[in-house]
């Protein structure tokens, strides 16, 4: 079927986005995890975890305390969500710890 195939291709979530923040210390990154809460999401303990936040979207979230860094990927969102609004919501809540980090 033609049109499956398309579709398939369409909703295709290989290629999702991913960003890496450097120079992130152990307390910006306690304070990222306060601030995302206040949007519903929650980090769960630990420095390489999967979130779960609204509307079905996760991400991987990767800190490596030794090389201050911060890596965030979208592994899983529905198709009507762009990557730009979930960036957005990301750095509404953690913005003012990680701006001007991104790599």
């Amino acid at each position: 079927m033609p049109a499956a195939d398309g579709l398939v291709g369409v909703l295709n979530l290989t290629d999702m986005d991913k960003r890496t923040y450097k120079g992130v210390s152990r307390a910006d990154m306690e304070k990222v995890r306060g601030e995302l809460g206040k949007f519903g999401i929650s980090l769960p303990p630990g420095d390489d975890v999967e979130v779960k936040g609204p509307l079905g979207v996760k991400m991987q979230v990767t800190y490596s305390e030794a090389a201050k860094t911060l890596e965030l990927e979208i592994t899983k969102k529905p198709v009507f969500v762009s990557d730009n609004q979930i960036w957005k919501v990301v750095e509404m809540g953690a913005g003012k710890f990680v701006n001007g980090r991104n790599e």
